[in-house]
């Protein structure tokens, strides 16, 4: 790998921010830099990266928006990654190789996201439950269930998931026959492959972004085996 430039960070300065455009690819030189993710309006760190570690590489050669902010810890150095002989060498893969590394590269975002979507719902701790729901999408209503839940968000096993960070409402039916309806709810994170259906199915984690006491306290009892 050729550095055709460096550059100097000062501590807590932005390198690159979450959802921007972008194919430089970095070498961290001196210093560290501070990798982070919004999600469900918090900030998670995903990783911290030292002197020698490479970043950047999956918005390069996925194409992708940057899928994390990256800043300074520290006064930084970092090298610029030559684009030009990068492109070369993924170029230069055979095509078999070429389409295994941009398969990685997706997958690598995608466990990025769930991973971070994780985190947030399980501030709270989930129960493995299996009740009926409703929700609203493009297509009209789509008819799904939870595979686990708790009174912060829920699991719904779907293989029709929405789009992450949209918001929609949902109605949950309770195991005594009462319902939680028109429920707003965000998708934190979802997964759209998998090689375990029965265990990890496809679906999407979405948190609760209003739910009244009343309708708190049923889930609350549902989730404790009272209902």
């Amino acid at each position: 790998m050729e550095i055709i430039a460096q550059k100097n960070y000062p501590d807590g300065s932005v390198i690159f921010l979450e959802g921007s455009r972008g194919d430089s690819v970095y070498l961290v030189e001196a210093g560290a830099v501070i990798i982070s993710k919004q999600v469900g309006g918090k900030k998670l760190i995903i990783d911290v990266l030292r002197t020698g570690e490479i970043f950047g590489e999956m918005a390069f050669i996925g194409n992708y928006p940057r899928t994390a902010t990256a800043r300074a810890l520290g006064d930084t150095t970092l090298g610029v990654i030559d684009r030009e002989s990068l492109t070369a060498a993924v170029t230069a893969l055979p095509p078999d190789m070429r389409k295994l590394v941009m398969s990685l590269v997706s997958r690598l975002r995608k466990m990025t996201d769930t991973a971070a979507g994780m985190t947030i719902l399980r501030k709270e701790p989930r129960v493995a439950r299996t009740w009926s729901v409703t929700f609203s999408s493009g297509e009209g209503f789509s008819d799904a269930y939870t595979h686990n839940a708790s009174s912060g968000g829920l699991f719904i096993a779907t293989d029709k998931p929405l789009e992450q960070g949209e918001v929609f409402l949902l109605d949950l039916g309770l195991p005594d026959g009462s319902q939680l309806t028109k429920v707003a709810c965000e998708v934190v994170w979802t997964r759209e492959q998998t090689e375990d259906s029965r265990g990890f199915p496809t679906g999407m984690g979405v948190r609760f972004i209003v739910l009244t006491q009343q309708d708190k306290d049923k889930l609350r009892a549902a989730l404790a085996g009272a209902l």
